[in-house]
């Protein structure tokens, strides 16, 4: 299921950050508490979507997003490494886009690190282009319209 973050998700969004994303960043990331840290200061912005087996389990997969004007921005997501390629990333960034359009958001953004070739691939799939290329942080930045074209 995917539902709203709850309190108690916190430990088990910071296991998937530890272990799903960490690992693919080519930067370097600080550990354990201070890392803990950093990823709940980000949650506290934004909203939270949460893939589970039910309302109370630990989170398998997790999305967080900010609203920036008219613009949905797609901070982290994650899903466990043994619960990939089953549509639980598909789904969790369906509802945030849903959600994003609900708020009046015109495009979605995101940051893929340029070595992540999978999640490169994912996100073609779900129809993101590059934008453009940052150096100075080794990642595309990746846009799509939420809304239709009419030209």
């Amino acid at each position: 299921m995917i539902r709203w973050k709850e309190p108690g998700d916190d430990s088990g969004i910071v296991d998937l950050v530890r272990t799903e994303l960490v690992p693919l960043s080519p930067r370097n990331h600080p550990r354990d508490s201070r890392m803990r840290s950093d990823v709940l200061t980000r949650l506290r912005r934004g909203a939270t979507l949460v893939a589970s087996r039910s309302q109370r389990s630990e989170p398998f997969g997790f999305l967080h997003m900010e609203f920036r004007d008219t613009t949905l921005f797609i901070d982290l997501l994650a899903v466990d490494s043994s619960r990939q390629n089953r549509r639980w990333g598909t789904e969790l960034m369906m509802q945030a886009e849903k959600h994003g359009r609900s708020k009046g958001c015109k495009e979605a953004r995101l940051f893929v690190d340029d070595t992540n070739v999978r999640g490169m691939r994912f996100y073609d799939k779900l129809g993101y282009s590059v934008v453009r290329h940052i150096k100075a942080i080794r990642s595309f930045e990746l846009v799509k319209p939420l809304v239709p074209f009419h030209g």
